[in-house]
């Protein structure tokens, strides 16, 4: 009789569900542990399920099988890396690693999905893949979830040489890429400096980084007036008497922990006149890392901030006169204590309206005026808008206690108001600035 392990297996096909056929990794294995059977494996097929009878030895292989796909995906899960497999269509095979986490996405959770679908809206993204498949190995650089990722792609093949597939393996180098671009733009910014350093009229020095003199150019000469000679080895800020926009502590520690410093100092000259220079500089770093020199660049914006400060005080002027011709288009002349007149001359938008009727209730509110006159004796046109503008100055008048009278409303300008159903009979209205005093000051007297 043949050992257990010798057995012939059976095999049978049983119905299967359509979506367990398609799916790439549909194959489990069912053990029956009771008397009535022994274990057995299932695995869909074109037919259906297609079921096997396992022997003991195959049983040990399979859990063999299963503890080292567990020990695997283990290993993966516990580095920074993402390994994947894809077949010749661009269906993954294989989504397993730690940094799938980075980009939003779980160990095994992209198996089943065909690559090309995935970047469909971002085709050159599948360049690679695609060399990979025709057989060219290839890394490159890609983003995923704003994440930066190094992938190694390398073709598969059979034993008879067809390429299968493709496995990758990607690497998150986001942190790695950050200071290489900003290693390369520190780089590039010097390279571009050193170029133009027989170029430039701007100062260009640097120092140690405690502050001693190893470099000045002649547009330092130019601008601060001291020889080369006289400069090397001098203290920097000693020598051109500087002060900082902030404390320089603060300055340095920035510079160190950034790599870089920008803002405006004052200089001296070495006849004693301010320098004022918008100063850079960048910081030199030594294979073992450590801070060695600063190159400074500084240029020459005194006559700039001169300038600025002239204009700022031109804008001071303006507004000055703006004030002061808006308090004569707007004038509040006091007749007696209790009667204020405003005599309008010109055109009335909506902004001098404006400042008519702010002029009228910060005068009746200071002084405490009974009555304010209007005189629109030199107003051109007066239209819907200027006409409300008065009303509502007087309804607002009104509430402070200040009766309003208009006066000077020529027969052109009654026309007008009558065609826009101006409604001025809440108003007092006389010819003449003169009968305006009067009837204020005849009201005055009856009241008092």
């Amino acid at each position: 009789m043949r050992a257990p392990e010798a057995r012939a297996e059976s095999a049978e096909c049983r119905e299967w569900p359509e979506p367990c056929i398609r799916h790439p990794f549909a194959a489990f294995e069912i053990r029956n542990h009771c008397a009535s059977g022994p274990a057995r494996s299932m695995r869909p097929c074109r037919e259906g399920l297609h079921v096997r009878t396992l022997s003991p030895r195959r049983c040990r292989m399979g859990a063999i099988m299963s503890e080292y796909e567990d020990i695997v995906r283990m290993v993966f899960d516990n580095l920074d890396v993402m390994a994947w497999a894809t077949d010749a269509a661009g269906m993954i095979k294989l989504s397993e690693g730690g940094a799938l986490h980075a980009i939003g996405t779980k160990p095994g959770q992209l198996v089943g999905i065909n690559v090309m679908d995935m970047y469909r809206d971002r085709p050159e993204n599948l360049g690679p893949l695609k060399l990979a498949l025709a057989g060219e190995a290839h890394t490159s650089l890609s983003r995923e979830n704003g994440r930066i990722l190094e992938t190694q792609l390398r073709p598969m093949r059979s034993p008879s040489g067809e390429v299968i597939g493709v496995a990758g393996l990607s690497s998150d180098v986001t942190e790695r890429e950050l200071a290489r671009q900003e290693l390369a733009r520190q780089t590039d910014e010097l390279r571009r400096l050193a170029e133009l350093l027989d170029l430039t009229h701007d100062a260009i020095i640097t120092r140690t980084i405690g502050g001693t003199i190893t470099y000045w150019n002649r547009g330092a000469e130019r601008l601060y007036g001291h020889e080369c000679g006289a400069a090397m080895g001098r203290f920097t800020h000693e020598l051109l008497r500087t002060r900082f926009p902030a404390e320089p502590e603060a300055i340095d520690r920035q510079l160190l922990s950034a790599g870089y410093w920008n803002g405006e100092l004052a200089h001296a000259h070495a006849d004693g006149q301010e320098i004022v220079v918008a100063s850079r500089w960048v910081l030199k770093r030594g294979k073992n890392g450590q801070a060695e020199e600063v190159l400074e660049l500084n240029t020459d914006i005194t006559a700039y901030k001169r300038a600025e400060a002239e204009e700022a005080q031109r804008q001071q002027l303006l507004l000055a006169q703006a004030q002061a011709i808006q308090e004569l288009s707007t004038p509040l002349i006091p007749v007696t204590d209790e009667i204020l007149v405003m005599p309008i001359i010109g055109t009335v938008d909506t902004v001098r309206a404006k400042q008519i009727t702010e002029a009228i209730l910060r005068g009746v509110s200071e002084s405490r005026a009974r009555f304010v006159i209007l005189d629109i004796t030199g107003v051109l046109v007066v239209d819907t808008a200027v006409a409300g503008a008065l009303l509502r100055t007087a309804h607002a008048a009104r509430l402070l206690g200040t009766e309003v009278i208009i006066t000077g409303i020529r027969p052109e300008i009654a026309q007008t108001l009558v065609q826009i159903e101006a409604n001025f009979e809440r108003l007092v209205t006389r010819g003449t600035l003169q009968s305006g005093i009067a009837f204020a000051l005849g009201k005055r007297q009856l009241h008092a």
